[in-house]
């Protein structure tokens, strides 16, 4: 996101930049690597959102570096999350809801 201006913050989103109206953005390539090198491929929806005049990653921070993270719903939305109850695992699968 170097080639972008840094621009003020948006509600919670902190790290924003700012664009030109109808431009093409380049979005980054952005993964979450879980316990197990498992990596999950974040897709371009669920990087930004986009006004008129800024870019905002959709990621907040924490207050505390010790916090629970929240892996967000806009991450989630292209995404199946399986939930394995009993082997007290989760997994993910692309092509879900978008």
């Amino acid at each position: 996101m170097t080639q972008y201006r840094m621009a003020k913050p948006v509600s919670v989103f902190d790290t924003c930049y700012r664009v030109k109206k109808n431009t093409t953005l380049k979005i980054p390539s952005i993964s979450l690597v879980f316990g197990g090198n498992i990596e999950v491929v974040i897709d371009s929806s669920g990087i930004l959102i986009v006004s008129s005049s800024k870019a905002c990653l959709v990621f907040t921070a924490n207050s505390n570096s010790s916090d629970v993270g929240i892996f967000r719903n806009a991450q989630q939305k292209t995404l199946d999350v399986v939930y394995d109850v009993a082997g007290g695992k989760q997994g993910f699968g692309y092509g879900g809801c978008s």
